[in-house]
């Protein structure tokens, strides 16, 4: 299987594109589409609803959660890969919540340092994520994929994640991401290449970097 090189996917994330990131075989072993969230659009909102078909999710790091008193959905998570879902989110001047262009505003404002936590209803039909502080060093996710990715873009340090599904629902593997990569043009990489990006090319480990905003 022949994956793209992750200073490709940086690079488009930084121009608001959208990638496909897979994780390990022996994790999920399935595939997102990821991009940064202060470049979501509608449009990618729909793309991702259409052709990822999966739930569409914000992870964002702790701080921000905290900052916009996002608390955690549950407080003991049993889920397989203990994802840390928070309270489901709606912009507060939206619609009713569900529309591409009320889902984009509501991912938006996740990623607009002048939003509170009264930008936004609760509950709603955005669901942000928890970053582990280490990004993929610390935990090797989806969700903090998407967060790391942003952030070494030069981006604001959220992103937004969909699942991709084949069309008779089951979850798309390798092969199949790897044809709708190349069908729409987008960067296929992989968690653990990120990782050692981090590692290699840059120099970080879990401990040496803080949450910091972009």
């Amino acid at each position: 299987m022949k994956f793209d090189k992750i200073e490709e996917a940086i690079e488009d994330i930084r121009l608001g594109k959208m990638v496909i990131v897979i994780d390990d075989e022996d994790r999920e072993n399935e595939g997102d589409f990821v991009m940064a969230a202060d470049r979501i659009t509608p449009e990618a909102i729909n793309f991702m609803a259409t052709v990822g078909r999966g739930l569409i999710c914000a992870p964002i790091t702790k701080e921000r959660a905290d900052e916009l008193d996002l608390p955690l959905m549950v407080k003991e998570n049993d889920s397989v890969h203990h994802t840390a879902f928070t309270v489901s989110i709606d912009a507060a001047n939206g619609g009713t919540g569900i529309s591409c262009q009320d889902r984009a505003l509501t991912i938006s404002l996740l990623a607009n340092k002048n939003s509170t936590a009264d930008s936004f209803m609760r509950p709603g039909h955005i669901f942000p994520l928890i970053a582990k502080s280490g990004g993929v060093l610390e935990r090797d996710g989806h969700t903090e994929a998407a967060v790391d990715m942003a952030r070494i873009a030069g981006c604001y340090p959220a992103g937004v994640i969909c699942e991709i599904m084949s069309a008779d629902g089951t979850m798309a593997k390798a092969p199949e991401l790897s044809k709708i990569a190349e069908e729409h043009g987008l960067k296929f990489v992989t968690i653990k290449d990120l990782i050692k990006y981090r590692k290699e090319a840059l120099g970080e480990s879990a401990d040496n970097l803080g949450e910091t905003h972009a």
